[in-house]
């Protein structure tokens, strides 16, 4: 079998939420076919992930894509209404590319990364295409205007009305539509839609939890320059650690995760609060932390960082949005807050009962295990692979 993975970012390194979940399904269907895989990449930001993924794949296409030519793609696309986050991919030589690969080569499936790919997606054979929409992204922005400035919050109304509209057109092209979560599903209007089903994420799941001592620690993860992992980390250092620190003084904050942006790192030493940026093992500073506190008042889809904690058996404190996408329940297999208040009384319930911390924790970690476990996705990949190939 012949497979073709189209990506707008290399995958690697997986340091961020879509690059996890798209080295996983790429080493799924190298280990089902022969891949190739063709993606858009910053030569200079990509060159050592560009030498270590060809290493792995040996037939690899990367083609720059630069920030200059990005934003004169947004100027033009100024009165289309195609959504910016896919005008912003546009690169003829990747065009050029792809009609020389579909001229040379029969690809049994092709898989296409997010709704931005799409237009690269239509050039081959719709029967044997899977569009992969991740999360709902209209949704992510329409959560997020709250948190922007006048002039963002007047692009991404714009954005979230354009993304909504071309999700929803897209729907009957391809194959098969694969969605994170319930939530994105039904958000997309896609739930009884025979094309659409959820594909979760996989985490890695540690074979065993060490039993350590309180040691006062609360964690928040997460890629560092994505907007709503700042806004969470800002809130977390400043609004709700100073409640947390007048009950609990010795209390201490690490934020960790690649790529903290100035906000970030400015948070380093407020609060008690320790920036440490990217970290090579991250289930490390997981097994170190008590409680892992995530308030993301504005994502879509699956949250990794919940995952990973819970797989840990990390107690995980975030908001109602993330637990529903998870399908998990308040104070069962973690607990849920949805302001700033919210979160101080139940991280504070958790600091105060051992009991209560330990029980989250384990059922947090079986809810993974059942679920979300690499054996569990893989099997639902090859399921929904030889689906198709039959159905061609």
């Amino acid at each position: 079998m012949r497979i073709l993975f189209l990506s707008s970012r290399i995958p690697y390194p997986p340091d961020r939420g879509d690059k996890v979940r798209t080295l996983f399904l790429l080493r799924q269907f190298a280990a089902i076919g022969e891949v190739c895989l063709v993606s858009l990449v910053d030569p200079v930001m990509d060159k050592e992930a560009i030498k270590i993924m060809r290493e792995e794949f040996p037939d690899s296409h990367f083609i720059a894509h630069s920030r200059f030519r990005a934003l004169k793609n947004l100027v033009r696309n100024l009165f289309s209404r195609l959504p910016f986050q896919t005008a912003y991919y546009q690169n003829s030589k990747l065009t050029k590319l792809l009609r020389e690969l579909r001229s040379n080569n029969k690809y049994d499936l092709v898989y296409c990364h997010l709704i931005r790919m799409v237009p690269y997606a239509s050039m081959f054979d719709h029967h044997r295409v899977i569009l992969d929409y991740t999360d709902c992204i209209s949704l992510e922005y329409t959560r997020s205007l709250g948190h922007l400035g006048t002039l963002r919050r007047l692009f991404f109304s714009c954005e979230a009305k354009r993304t909504a509209a071309y999700e929803l057109h897209v729907a009957n092209l391809f194959a098969e539509n694969w969605v994170i979560s319930p939530i994105d599903i039904n958000t997309l209007g896609l739930a009884d839609h025979h094309r659409s089903i959820v594909m979760p994420n996989q985490v890695r799941i540690p074979e065993a939890v060490p039993q350590g001592s309180y040691q006062g620690i609360l964690i928040f993860t997460g890629n560092m320059s994505v907007a709503h992992n700042v806004v969470a980390a800002q809130n977390l250092c400043r609004k709700i650690m100073p409640a947390l620190l007048r009950d609990f003084p010795n209390l201490e904050l690490r934020i960790v995760g690649a790529d903290p942006c100035p906000e970030v790192q400015a948070l380093e030493g407020v609060n008690h609060t320790k920036v440490l940026g990217f970290v090579e093992d991250l289930y490390t500073q997981l097994f170190e932390a008590d409680i892992f506190v995530a308030p993301m008042y504005f994502s879509a889809g699956i949250q990794n960082k919940a995952l990973e904690a819970m797989a840990c058996g990390l107690p995980v404190v975030t908001t109602g949005n993330v637990a529903n996408s998870l399908d998990a329940h308040d104070e069962v297999e973690l607990m849920v807050a949805d302001d700033n208040l919210g979160f101080v009384q139940k991280t504070r319930k958790l600091i105060e009962n051992p009991e209560t911390r330990a029980q989250i924790g384990r059922a947090g970690r079986s809810l993974v295990l059942s679920k979300y476990s690499s054996e569990a996705v893989s099997k639902l990949i090859r399921d929904r692979v030889e689906h198709i190939l039959i159905n061609q």
